[in-house]
């Protein structure tokens, strides 16, 4: 699969029969002019992550689009023309030989967990162990066991994870990825929702030297990754 981060939390997967788009809420994006199907995901309705500007992705020349949406996005906003998937938490799907499933998010809307052409993908969305420092420490601990109950849930190997790792979180900001971590075998984790601090990529690829994760390393600039 190639995988291009675009900005914040949105990524384009290619894979060779779909093109799995996440949390697009719009800007440059180049897509493959071929007659794959393109699945669009907005994992929850906050402005970071879904935007109504992912609707003009219907009039695309080539495949079928189809917009997976989490079922907190307003209704009203999705063009009655679109082909849409409404999904709440603990639903499961099939379009086009992708198997997507999803999990209660800690923030808001949905995770995405997806079986496409052998492969499974984890897409956090805003699911993370959210530790702010302003916060009681009930409710970190409450949101510790909300987390690690969803992580739970996973399966037990991923071949391509993308987690939040905002530095919002100060020396928390990492929590998330290393609970995952330690309780999944990740193959690719992918840093995400970091804002414009992609210096936090680098901090967590050092955090996780020595656990066997390959942690890719994103920067301000839209890159592409070839055959993950």
């Amino acid at each position: 699969m190639n995988c291009t981060y675009l900005f914040h939390s949105t990524f384009l997967l290619e894979a060779e029969h779909a093109l799995l788009l996440f949390d697009y809420t719009g800007g440059p994006l180049e897509l493959p002019d071929e007659k794959k199907c393109l699945l669009v995901f907005a994992s929850h309705r906050h402005g970071d992550h879904f935007n109504e500007a992912i609707f003009s992705l219907a009039q695309r020349q080539g495949g079928p689009t189809v917009f997976i949406l989490s079922s907190d996005i307003a209704t009203h906003l999705v063009p009655h023309h679109v082909q849409v998937r409404w999904m709440g938490p603990y639903e499961e799907i099939s379009i086009h030989d992708v198997a997507v499933r999803t999990l209660a998010s800690t923030d808001e809307g949905v995770a995405f967990v997806i079986q496409a052409e052998g492969r499974t993908i984890y897409y956090a969305g805003d699911l993370n162990h959210w530790h702010w420092e302003g916060e009681s420490e009930a409710y970190n601990q409450q949101m510790k066991r909300d987390y690690h109950a969803q992580l739970r849930l996973l399966p037990t190997k991923l071949d391509i994870a993308f987690v939040p790792v905002d530095p919002r979180l100060g020396p928390f900001y990492s929590l998330g990825a290393k609970d995952l971590v330690e309780r999944v075998k990740v193959k690719t984790l992918i840093p995400m929702h970091f804002w414009k601090d992609s210096s936090v990529c680098a901090n967590l690829k050092a955090e996780l030297k020595d656990t066997g994760v390959e942690v890719l390393q994103l920067t301000n600039e839209i890159q592409t990754w070839r055959n993950l």
